[in-house]
């Protein structure tokens, strides 16, 4: 482990993409928060990183600012928490369905960016990765609050960097393709159910949309996030980065 570095916070970081995001920033040296819903395997996450585990609900405003009370400084931002959504026509989605998708996967970046970018202005320096999707590539049928939501994360992760940049403080967006994991375990299923096929064929499916046929490992994100939070992505701002396998 390098020396001690700046607080870095990961949202869902409990498990899966999030996990792998939280340590191997605290192997670079930040002071990592661990933030989920998921209580018991936060903490866990926590005891095994000597980290600070804060529980969050995403869709909650009031615990999104709870989570940074206190904190100090923010150097690292990562912008984890999403939500898949309904696997289903637009006309059977519900208003409440959509709400969702758009508080946890845009709104709650909207606000978490809203509380640390003061701090990271004051300081000349910071680092934010939201976590996109390859869905801000395509139009996604059966998955529109979803589709939509990652589009509009690239929207505010552009604007934002113009922003800030000139403060020193950088944004980008990670686009994982399709990554290993019970996430994607889950929207196979369901598209598989919506489509009448079997997992074999609806994973097919996903895997056959990249050039190398293979899952992203969850390590492949979180290697980018700790490149572009350190110095040597210096000039690097306003990037959508597609970590996807050659997806198209």
């Amino acid at each position: 482990m390098s020396a001690q570095l700046g607080i870095a916070v990961v949202t869902a970081s409990a498990s899966g993409i999030g996990r792998e995001i939280a340590r191997t920033l605290r192997r670079d040296g930040y002071r990592v928060v661990v933030s989920d819903i998921d209580r018991e395997g936060g903490a866990a996450v926590a005891q095994e990183l000597q980290a600070e585990f804060r529980a969050c609900d995403m869709r909650e405003p009031s615990q999104i600012e709870a989570l940074f009370e206190g904190l100090g400084p923010v150097e690292v931002l990562v912008n984890n928490a999403g939500i898949a959504g309904p696997t289903r026509p637009l006309p059977q989605i519900s208003l409440a369905q959509w709400q969702e998708v758009i508080d946890v996967n845009l709104t709650a970046a909207f606000l978490t960016c809203r509380i640390v970018v003061p701090g990271m202005v004051a300081a000349g320096r910071g680092s934010i990765v939201n976590l996109s999707s390859v869905a801000a590539k395509i139009g996604y049928p059966d998955r529109s609050p979803y589709c939509a939501s990652k589009w509009a994360v690239l929207g505010l992760t552009a604007s934002l960097a113009r922003e800030v940049g000139r403060h020193g403080v950088r944004v980008n967006a990670i686009l994982p393709g399709t990554v290993r994991g019970p996430r994607i375990a889950d929207v196979i299923a369901k598209y598989a159910h919506q489509n009448g096929i079997s997992n074999e064929a609806a994973e097919r499916h996903y895997l056959e949309r990249q050039a190398t046929e293979a899952y992203v490992e969850p390590t492949e994100i979180a290697e980018m996030v700790s490149y572009l939070s350190s110095p040597r992505a210096r000039s690097i701002t306003g990037q959508f980065i597609g970590v996807d396998g050659g997806f198209e």
